[in-house]
């Protein structure tokens, strides 16, 4: 029987990538790389791939914790390195697609479809770094844990990022010598390959723990599933990881790779130029580092728009917010068009206002239903604004039961978007006629206390996208029938009835023409009720030494560290009479 994927809307990033935007290639091998990126070749010698070497590749944040399901553990470098070490059944690489890991998971198939049933073949020769067999263990414990209402060894309750689907199936059966996993669902789920990603090693993590096994390097418990073991772990600082002994798939070049955090401004410029990190990965990047990135002649980069969306959340709990006019009205006050000509364009030209509140634009299945919100129109804004009991008083300031209307604005001041793009929504909105309390805060504060806490009148909140549309399910509703009893990222409050009754019927659809029509209706009566008003999708940039191939961005999540299977250092090779050498170029030099 074929492998069949019946899951909902199955969406493909468009990589736009502008010649500007990109850096220059030298002239090597490495230049396939960079694959749909404009660049500019310069002569150089033939480069060929050359086994060992170690490469350091600079994030602006490592990870406090490296089971990524926990809500701690959930970010994106959380989830590129999760991808980087542990057991994956599907991987989605920079097309939005999920594609089978065979290396652990021979076939993955819809047996049934009343109830829906899963059969996982896995691979007999899949083994944990310590030798233990890759089993149905591991995803019983998966399941177990991220179905909602688990305690860990501790006795606390599971911390668990989301319970997406997990909480839909009704049965996991081991069969085969545990080789075969079959799952049966409650109620149908088509985004099932979202399911039994990044999967923790049971025998380890059942006595170490599901919420803080993982937060420090401890010998024997970070057991691997794939071609990299961790060899040390500093959180929030540092991960190396080494070659996995055990592998068993295709072997990969690298000896080593360590991950660093470079936060600081101007450290990843300085690391590259100085030949100490030979991949960077900023969350923003300015013109002075595409600059650099794009006149080096040992240096190549990648651009492209990721699914990272920057949206303003209007808080509904809270008046004047709390009624729709009013949100509108404020909406249409901002200049989104502006935004992104201030501070996308100039750093991708790729960049535009981001029309859709579940799929961000370039992919399939993007579609603009934001008319009339592309650009301010002040007088749309007082016509809804009067329409809801506004007025303007004679300096041009708006009032409402006799008093200024004040509107408290939040963002991260440490992230590089959202630090941006606040300053401007405030400035818009101070310029239509608003009373605006400005108050930049650490992600740390952001996350833990004023969004939780609805501290807050509107807040810049990036919002991740992905393969599966189901999971933004919980950025639009509190109801528990959406988000399953697992933490809520709805920081607006909203809640509507109708929309969750989508979100269900489109979980449930496995056709995904159907599927896709049902989360189109979604973004349609977002719209309409404007919790959120999106900005633009944030673009990434990946840069990396030319002494490097096989490198290429996943600007779906999981970044550079997606292809890390393919790097090799590269060698320049020369003739010298009949006899071929080659001389190691590049951070690491080997003899030979």
């Amino acid at each position: 029987m074929g492998l069949r994927f019946p899951w909902a809307v199955t969406a493909t990033v468009v990589i736009c990538v502008v010649a500007a935007a990109c850096g220059s290639v030298s002239g090597s091998g490495a230049g396939a790389a960079a694959s749909k990126t404009a660049a500019t070749s310069h002569r150089a010698p033939l480069l060929v791939p050359s086994k060992g070497g170690t490469v350091t590749v600079a994030l602006d944040q490592v990870p406090t914790t490296l089971n990524d399901h926990t809500a701690v553990g959930d970010t994106p470098a959380g989830r590129m390195l999760g991808s980087a070490i542990w057991a994956q059944v599907f991987r989605v690489g920079p097309d939005l697609t999920p594609q089978l890991d065979t290396n652990v998971v021979d076939s993955a198939e819809v047996i049934s479809l009343a109830p829906q049933t899963v059969v996982y073949q896995i691979n007999p020769r899949a083994v944990w770094s310590d030798g233990t067999p890759i089993s149905v263990d591991d995803f019983t414990y998966a399941w177990q844990s991220q179905k909602g209402g688990a305690v860990d060894v501790d006795g606390t309750p599971d911390s668990v990022a989301s319970t997406l689907g997990y909480r839909d199936i009704a049965s996991l059966t081991g069969s085969n010598n545990g080789r075969t996993v079959t799952v049966v669902f409650r109620t149908p789920f088509a985004d099932w390959p979202s399911l039994f990603d990044d999967l923790l090693p049971a025998h380890v993590a059942e006595q170490v723990g599901w919420n803080h096994g993982f937060d420090h390097f401890v010998a024997g418990v970070f057991v691997s599933g794939g071609p990299y073991e961790v060899q040390s772990y500093q959180p929030g600082s540092e991960v190396v990881l080494q070659r996995n002994p055990r592998w068993w798939g295709s072997p990969s070049s690298l000896d080593r790779i360590s991950v660093r955090s470079m936060g600081a401004k101007g450290a990843m410029t300085s690391a590259l130029g100085q030949g100490q990190v030979q991949v960077a990965y900023p969350s923003r990047f300015d013109q002075s580092f595409l600059a650099q990135a794009s006149s080096s002649p040992v240096l190549q980069s990648q651009a492209s728009l990721g699914t990272r969306m920057l949206q303003l959340e209007f808080n509904v709990r809270h008046a004047p917010l709390n009624v729709v006019s009013v949100r509108e009205g404020i909406a249409h006050a901002v200049d989104r068009a502006g935004i992104v000509q201030s501070i996308g364009q100039p750093e991708d030209h790729s960049v535009w206002e981001d029309n859709h509140h579940l799929i961000p634009n370039g992919e399939p299945g993007y579609a603009d239903d934001s008319t009339g919100y592309a650009t301010a129109d002040l007088v749309a804004s007082a016509h809804l604004l009067q329409q809801s009991g506004f007025s303007l008083d004679g300096h041009g300031t708006w009032i409402a039961h006799g008093k200024p209307v004040s509107l408290d604005i939040v963002w991260a001041a440490d992230d590089p978007w959202s630090a941006a793009a606040g300053p401007i929504v405030a400035a818009q909105l101070v310029a239509a006629g608003f009373d605006v309390v400005s108050t930049p805060m650490s992600t740390d504060e952001l996350d833990t206390s004023a969004l939780p806490t609805g501290a807050f009148d509107l807040a810049l909140v990036p919002v991740d996208a992905s393969a599966y549309p189901s999971a933004l399910g919980n950025v639009f509703s509190t109801s528990p029938a959406i988000t399953g009893g697992a933490s809520s990222e709805d920081w607006s409050g909203f809640d509507d009835p109708k929309i969750d009754a989508l979100f269900t019927q489109a979980v449930q659809e496995l056709a995904p023409p159907q599927a896709h029509a049902i989360y189109q209706q979604i973004d349609q009566a977002l719209w309409t009720a404007m919790p959120t008003l999106p900005l633009f999708a944030e673009p990434t940039l990946l840069v990396w030494s030319s002494s490097l191939s096989g490198v290429t961005d996943d600007p779906g999540g999981l970044g550079p560290l997606w292809s890390l299977r393919q790097w090799a250092l590269q060698s320049a090779a020369r003739t010298d009479g009949a006899k071929t050498q080659h001389s190691a170029i590049g951070p690491s030099r080997r003899s030979r």
